[in-house]
């Protein structure tokens, strides 16, 4: 699967850096970023929704573009530090100008769900 093309169109870039601490162990936050099965637990329900993982560091770091139907394409990073509470996860998406991710970070608060 490639990633669109409408991403190269766009020279402008907009991005938005989030973070949330977990009461879980970073194996236990990896487990939830790389796979299919922990993805579904805490992402919404999307049909359309396409996700390519780009590269993988485990279990500190996991890159992929995704996007839905039409949506120009975004890339996000998703950073596991282990914190004495248990873990930061750091999320970095970066997106086309025209893309609205100031609307988007309100849904980063969904939980992560572990296990």
């Amino acid at each position: 699967m490639q990633t669109p093309e409408l991403w190269s169109q766009v020279p402008q870039e907009e991005v938005l850096t989030r973070h949330v601490d977990v009461e879980a162990t970073v194996e236990e936050v990896w487990e939830a970023l790389a796979t299919e099965e922990g993805r579904e637990r805490w992402l919404e329900d999307d049909p359309d929704r396409e996700l390519v993982v780009e590269d993988a560091e485990p279990p500190r770091r996991i890159s992929w573009w995704w996007w839905s139907g039409e949506a120009p394409a975004s890339r996000v990073v998703i950073r596991v530090v282990g914190i004495p509470t248990g873990a930061r996860v750091i999320v970095t998406e970066t997106a086309p100008g025209s893309f609205p991710l100031a609307q988007m970070a309100a849904s980063f608060q969904r939980t992560l769900v572990f296990a």
